[in-house]
């Protein structure tokens, strides 16, 4: 799904908070489908979820095609996602909705 504006306006203050591990069709069933953005060369997909604490993110950053070319992760290789928010506490909710989702 192409990055929106009232996406990108969501996101906006989220920094980085810690990772998570899972596989890409896990946050797809989780999260539905993630978004592209083709002007940002350093992540191929993001999910931007809205929690009780405020936003959060989750994204790959610098290990994919985006950012690598052929030599970066397919979506279905990867493992490890960057999670970003404005606290701990959104990162804290999509941990335990990714662990038992």
């Amino acid at each position: 799904m192409k990055m929106t504006h009232g996406a990108m306006k969501m996101r906006n203050g989220t920094s980085f908070q810690g990772y998570v591990k899972a596989q890409y069709d896990h946050l797809v069933r989780i999260f539905g489908e993630p978004y592209t953005n083709s002007d940002n060369h350093k992540t191929d997909v993001e999910w931007i979820v809205s929690t009780p604490y405020g936003p959060a993110t989750i994204y790959n950053y610098k290990n994919g095609y985006s950012y690598l070319g052929l030599s970066g992760l397919k979506l279905d290789e990867m493992d490890e996602w960057h999670v970003g928010g404005k606290n701990a506490k959104s990162y804290e909710w999509i941990i335990q909705h990714v662990t038992t989702g």
